[in-house]
């Protein structure tokens, strides 16, 4: 991952996507320069990864609005807030 040096990063770990952050073995890479490190949605199942479920969609969604925002400004509704931050 660090000789790829991705402008983007998806993670499903809360663990590295906190510490990607101060890492300096992953200081040089595009994605933690410009803070673009994304932690998917975990709630009530894996957004983006595991189970294969209808939870995809919403994860397809998800990943529009992290990584083009300005294409997607509407807002969301608070039962979907209390889904991104994982505060019910």
């Amino acid at each position: 991952m660090l000789a790829w040096n991705p402008d983007v990063i998806i993670t499903i770990e809360p663990a590295f996507a906190a510490a990607v952050k101060t890492d300096p073995v992953w200081a040089s890479v595009r994605a933690v320069q410009n803070g673009r490190v994304y932690l998917s949605p975990r709630l009530p199942f894996g957004w983006v990864d595991f189970p294969p479920s209808v939870n995809r969609l919403i994860g397809l969604w998800w990943l529009a609005k992290a990584l083009y925002p300005e294409q997607f400004p509407e807002t969301t509704d608070a039962q979907i807030d209390s889904l991104l931050t994982g505060r019910a």
